[in-house]
């Protein structure tokens, strides 16, 4: 699958930045949840609307980690996402910390990737792909579940519990067949009490699959600007691959 750090095609880059930013693995608990009575789709959607409705920021612990199974590698980051959905485009911030530091910020129709160890900033222009973007990286995060349905065939899993924490678990099969030659499907924990996500999953063709879990996550509270901005320090090279500079 493609990785952020490549030289890839301006035709393969949305998905390369939505989706190969290396995704955590986490164990999906199979106990089923105890609660009272069991949800229906029907329900699930409607939560989601309600909770998008509500939406307009997150900041949260992430842990991500890319998984190639033919060779049983697991590469995996930890740091925190912020993100912020004003009227406008949204702005996210992924800021790794391990085990190195890096930072993804995704603002103003571009992509700027900044490693201070090499103190260079890699630039790519999201052009017509910012809902790529939305549909990915951020999926299930202020999403209603109408625009959910009309993007992905949507299923029900059931409930079970994520690190002693109830969830809602969706599969959904995207509908679009240029995106579903690359992404095959993907599975959504939703929190019923927030109906946001608390992991993500995205299943490739080869069987390679990435993870994405969210912990300690704030809702609609005020983000600090700086958290969208490169903590540039001092020198640093500006490379843009798309142009050949």
């Amino acid at each position: 699958m493609f990785r952020i750090a490549s030289r890839a095609s301006a035709n393969t880059l949305a998905l390369a930045v939505a989706l190969a930013l290396a995704f955590l693995v986490a164990a999906r608990a199979q106990t089923p949840s105890n609660g009272p009575a069991a949800l229906t789709l029907t329900d699930v959607l409607a939560g989601m609307d309600q909770a998008a409705s509500r939406f307009s920021s997150l900041a949260a612990d992430l842990e991500y980690t890319k998984v190639t199974v033919i060779v049983d590698d697991h590469s995996t980051e930890y740091g925190r996402i912020y993100f912020e959905k004003p009227k406008g485009q949204p702005r996210v911030m992924l800021a790794f910390l391990d085990p190195a530091e890096k930072y993804v910020l995704f603002a103003d129709g571009k992509v700027s990737i900044y490693r201070p160890k090499i103190a260079e900033i890699e630039e790519y222009s999201l052009a017509k792909n910012q809902r790529l973007l939305e549909q990915f990286l951020l999926l299930g995060f202020g999403t209603s579940g109408g625009d959910l349905q009309k993007n992905y065939q949507v299923s029900l899993q059931g409930q079970e519990t994520l690190e002693g924490e109830p969830a809602v678990l969706l599969e959904l099969a995207p509908k679009n067949a240029d995106i579903s030659t690359k992404l095959q499907r993907i599975e959504l924990w939703l929190s019923p009490k927030t109906w946001q996500p608390l992991q993500q999953k995205f299943y490739e063709p080869s069987k390679d699959y990435l993870i994405a879990r969210y912990r300690n996550s704030q809702y609609n509270g005020k983000i600090a600007a700086n958290h969208f901005k490169l903590p540039v320090r001092g020198s640093v090279r500006t490379v843009r691959p798309q142009s050949g500079n």
